[in-house]
């Protein structure tokens, strides 16, 4: 019995096994495999166990009404100041970065998310500031931030937010990341979903200006960045490729990190952290799971992978990490998801994506037999399979420039974009 390698794939490791059993050409009877729920079905259900622990989004979504205040012009770039309405009662803050050459032409944009700063927030991602208020920008390694300057120098329009009760977003107790007021205010949402939130706000607000592609942004982010990154990729369907670099994509249960208690003692945890810290409850939700190790938790972050597909999503970290959070496990049973991919109502489609993307008429070009119909049978075929990547890179956890270079080509790849300096890769060459 042949099978090929995409509906082995498929199968799951339990019916490739007994394919190749020793009973096998014998008479003994093969157990029936367990019925196949269709995936539109299964992502309905994935999502759903998500949302039952982030809290569902408001369905009071009020006017943007943005605000812009150009600050400067440097090298070719010119930074605005701006802000938005997430909430009725709340604003995102922001720099956005417009290249020159966005202005001839519609360009992609990315939004930028910084890692865990010590107030820091989007100023640290664009590279005016070091990890705290008054540390010079090129710190002492691991060198992570920047790159949303790095990214607009390389072509690339892009929003650098500062995530809820950091920097400008600091609550009324004036302590960074303190979510006490948040929880008193939203008691059944979570500043997971309040952020993944305010990316779906700052989507908005980027199809709002006449120099973004409205159909080319992307999403990426370091450590605390690029674990909401994926969430941003999974619940924003808007996101065409998102970068996760960093990010603890595995549940800490040996630690109340993901679910403190309002009157947490950080003494649990050796002491205060570095910095003006308040008790930064992740999901309230979650705690059970930290309080009773032994419950099962209803998803883990390879079913936030699968909510992502079939769009691209590169997924980055050290191989420490890689190994630690369990990572490669958990991208080889999204990459199933990824590998099996067939388009069906309601959900993107692999093959119209290929045929909108800029690349698409080079494809033709280069081949010149195939006809548009058969190179749409060619996409059917290759499906999503290419879609899900990974890439690891020694030493610590950090952003070091070999991994900024895959991430600059990633976008590159699925954008159909052509770097604005494609001799040197400024601020990443160290």
């Amino acid at each position: 019995m042949k099978v090929s390698r995409r509906k082995m794939l498929g199968m799951g490791a339990t019916a490739v096994t007994g394919m190749i059993s020793p009973t096998m050409g014998l008479a003994a009877e093969t157990p029936a495999p367990p019925p196949v729920i269709p995936w539109p079905q299964r992502r309905k259900e994935i999502e759903r166990k998500w949302l039952d622990l982030l809290g569902d989004f408001p369905t009071d979504i009020p006017p943007l009404k943005p605000e812009m205040k150009q600050v400067e012009v440097k090298d070719g770039i010119t930074r605005y100041h701006v802000s938005f309405q997430s909430e009725p009662d709340d604003r995102v803050t922001a720099w956005l970065l417009v290249p020159e050459g966005a202005r001839k032409q519609p360009a992609p944009a990315i939004i930028c998310i910084h890692g865990t700063t010590y107030g820091t927030g989007k100023d640290w991602t664009i590279g005016l500031a070091g990890l705290a208020p008054g540390d010079p920008p090129d710190g002492p390694p691991p060198k992570a931030g920047g790159y949303g300057r790095e990214l607009a120098r390389w072509g690339y329009v892009t929003l650098s937010i500062d995530l809820a009760l950091v920097n400008e977003r600091t609550p009324e107790s004036r302590l960074i990341y303190d979510s006490s007021a948040f929880y008193r205010k939203h008691p059944d949402w979570s500043i997971v979903g309040k952020n993944n939130w305010d990316a779906q706000r700052s989507v908005d607000f980027l199809q709002t200006l006449d120099f973004v592609d409205p159909k080319r942004i992307g999403c990426v982010g370091h450590s605390v960045g690029g674990h909401y990154t994926l969430f941003a990729a999974a619940f924003e369907p808007r996101l065409t490729a998102s970068v996760s670099n960093g990010g603890v994509l595995d549940w800490v249960r040996n630690s109340p990190h993901w679910a403190r208690p309002e009157n947490y003692d950080f003494k649990a945890e050796g002491g205060k952290p570095p910095g003006n810290f308040g008790v930064y409850t992740y999901i309230k939700k979650f705690r059970p799971y930290v309080e009773d190790k032994n419950k099962p938790v209803p998803v883990d972050f390879d079913s936030l992978m699968m909510l992502v597909a079939p769009r691209p999503l590169l997924v980055m970290n050290s191989e420490y990490e890689f190994v630690s959070h369990h990572t490669m496990e958990k991208l080889l049973r999204a990459l199933e998801v990824y590998a099996n991919w067939q388009d069906a109502d309601g959900l993107p489609s692999v093959v119209a994506s290929r045929e909108a993307n800029p690349g698409h008429a080079k494809t033709l070009d280069g081949y010149k037999a195939y006809t548009p119909e058969k190179m749409r049978d060619v996409y059917a075929r290759l499906g999503a399979g290419d879609r899900l990547a990974w890439f690891s890179y020694p030493g610590p956890h950090a952003y070091p420039p070999a991994a900024k270079r895959f991430s600059f080509a990633w976008f590159d790849r699925w954008f159909g974009h052509t770097p604005a300096v494609p001799s040197i890769w400024p601020g990443v060459n160290a």
